[in-house]
């Protein structure tokens, strides 16, 4: 499953200067990163008098746009959804997934506070692993200054490396993350390896995507076939 760390802190804290910086020195070695921005206010990706912007008007619930090697999405959502479900339907051709924000995500996370003291939020906060600030946050956390770019790159690396090695998988319907029981995973993650297994061109794959689309009036049955 592709990894997901987030870089977490109170507005203006240097988030989006960190993540610059760090982005820019993973490109360097070849990695594919995306980011995921969390807003506490409504934002706007296209202006309102574009065709796009017209469709949406209309009533298209998602607009995409595509051109010049560039891909935009926007739409409207009844719940939002987390992080991961974002990452599974629509970035799955990444090694690395970072976030801004979501400091409520059960992800690993980084804290920022370049100028200013750990935030006090900070300490009921699970999940954090290191924090990037001038000077000591109080925290027990691993602690890297605001120019240690590489060092904290590899830390990042380093927990890539270690994610990879982990077997997952996620299901879901209609969109929406299905639970599924550690035996069921086993059970899917065995059985489907073996059989793509079995095709020519499908040596070396890291990942496995299977989408299901039933027709109108067939749906997945209930269990027990009622």
């Amino acid at each position: 499953m592709i990894p997901i760390i987030g870089f977490v802190g109170d507005k203006k804290s240097g988030k989006t200067a960190v993540l610059e910086t760090v982005i820019a020195e993973l490109k360097k070695k070849g990695g594919k990163v995306g980011v995921i921005k969390h807003t506490t206010h409504g934002f706007q990706l296209d202006y309102p008098r574009t065709d796009s912007a017209k469709l949406a008007k209309a009533g298209a619930k998602k607009v995409v746009l595509l051109g010049h090697g560039r891909i935009g999405l926007y739409g409207q959502e009844k719940r939002e959804p987390g992080p991961e479900q974002v990452r599974d339907l629509y970035l799955s051709d990444l090694d690395l997934v970072l976030l801004e924000g979501f400091k409520n995500a059960l992800v690993p996370k980084v804290l920022v506070a370049l100028n200013a003291p750990a935030p006090k939020w900070a300490k009921e906060t699970g999940g954090l692993i290191a924090a990037v600030s001038s000077k000591k946050t109080g925290l027990k956390l691993k602690h890297f200054k605001p120019g240690q770019t590489k060092q904290l790159a590899k830390l990042i690396e380093s927990y890539i490396k270690t994610h990879r090695a982990k077997r997952e998988v996620k299901i879901y319907l209609d969109g929406k993350p299905l639970q599924i029981k550690p035996f069921i995973k086993d059970f899917c993650l065995n059985t489907i390896t073996g059989m793509i297994g079995s095709l020519h061109h499908s040596a070396g794959a890291r990942r496995i995507q299977i989408s299901i689309h039933l027709p109108k009036g067939l749906s997945v049955p209930l269990p027990g076939g009622r």
